[in-house]
């Protein structure tokens, strides 16, 4: 059906599709996965927002500024703290 030549070049094609799939699935399971290397980066960012806060509240507290609690059950439970 086929000449020789045709079938060498058939498994010559072959062979070279069959290296780059395993190729290609070698290196996917090389690379991290989208969703860890989004939440590294949503990590560090976190990290940076809370150091950048904590630098802001020391900041002010130099300046002199008093600290205010944000939980209203104190409050509510403290009635001197509603004077």
């Amino acid at each position: 059906m086929f000449g020789s030549k045709a079938t060498r070049w058939f498994g010559i094609l072959f062979l070279l599709m069959l290296g780059l799939r395993l190729g290609y699935k070698y290196y996917r399971t090389q690379q991290p996965p989208a969703a860890e290397e989004q939440m590294t980066k949503l990590q560090a960012r976190n990290e940076a927002l809370i150091k950048a806060i904590e630098a802001d509240q020391a900041r002010q507290r130099a300046n002199g500024a008093t600290a205010v609690r944000a939980d209203s059950t104190l409050t509510a439970a403290d009635p001197a703290a509603a004077r």
